[in-house]
């Protein structure tokens, strides 16, 4: 067993959940591992804190009011950022696009010779025949073509 799991069985352990299985591969990782022992420790110690303490009932009513508020309340999404913030938001990334395509415009016509058109011309598709006479491609090619133009 790994610590990550092991971690996630500690508390679950220190509350009687885990079936027996996961009881025995937890036992015997905490035997190998120091780390997850300590964990285990610390964990009965805060537990046995919460045992001896005093408990107290809550109001008639208690349980069934929280949940009846829970249900009820409707996060406000005008309460997590302000407009003017997330129009500040917007208009910076839109700003940082625009830097960008215009430096990136500058940039290429800063390093592009001025005859790279015509080198970019020569180097286009339909300068090269795609594939020659006599493969196995051109035939497929010559079938499939519509009224064999080429």
């Amino acid at each position: 067993m790994r610590c990550s799991k092991a971690l996630k069985l500690i508390s679950p352990s220190t509350d009687g959940e885990l079936t027996e299985g996961d009881k025995r591969e937890l036992q015997d990782h905490l035997k190998g591992c120091e780390k997850c022992r300590a964990e285990m420790e610390e964990m009965q110690g805060l537990r046995q804190l919460f045992v001896n303490t005093e408990k107290f009932e809550a109001p008639y009513g208690f349980h069934a009011r929280v949940l009846t508020n829970v249900k009820t309340s409707k996060p406000d999404w005008r309460s997590g950022i302000s407009i003017p913030v997330r129009l500040a938001e917007a208009l910076t990334v839109l700003a940082l696009i625009a830097v960008g395509v215009m430096s990136g415009t500058l940039l290429v016509k800063s390093l592009m010779p001025e005859n790279a058109g015509h080198e970019m011309a020569s180097l286009h598709l339909d300068v090269f025949d795609s594939t020659p006479p006599g493969t196995l491609g051109g035939a497929y090619l010559a079938m499939t073509e519509v009224g064999n133009e080429k």
